[in-house]
């Protein structure tokens, strides 16, 4: 395997890991206020989807990308771009399959979020932060 494949093959099951990690920390911190806490679910919703996207951006500047520049207002705001990018278009994708496809509603969410990922976010990710020299 050529080793910019294998570069671009180790980033991205890095962000898929840190989209997993991002996604356990909503859930949590949203079981915590509503079960915990008896927080309401959609006042709980909002907190744990901000934690959530945290997770995501942190991890993937420093996990999944290895950007270890400055840039952390840009690169933040630049990333909530992507997310409302990303939002808008699972949003799309999803409509699209229920309902020109048989396919059950799970199914087509999980579809169409890896597809949204792999066509939208990641590469928008690729562009916001920096790599490193040599990689």
């Amino acid at each position: 395997m050529p080793v910019l494949s294998k570069r671009l093959l180790t980033r991205f099951f890095r962000s898929i890991g840190v989209g997993g990690l991002a996604t356990l920390t909503d859930l949590v911190l949203l079981t915590l206020l509503v079960s915990g806490l008896g927080v309401h679910v959609r006042i709980a919703s909002i907190p744990a989807l901000v934690l959530g996207m945290f997770v995501q951006f942190v991890g993937n500047k420093h996990f999944a990308f290895r950007d270890r520049s400055r840039k952390w207002v840009k690169q933040g705001l630049q990333f909530a771009g992507v997310e409302l990018i990303g939002f808008a278009a699972n949003a799309m994708v999803f409509d699209l399959l229920v309902t020109q496809t048989p396919m059950p509603y799970l199914v087509a969410r999980c579809l169409g979020t890896f597809v949204v990922y792999v066509a939208v976010c990641m590469p928008l990710w690729s562009r916001i932060f920096k790599q490193p020299e040599g990689a």
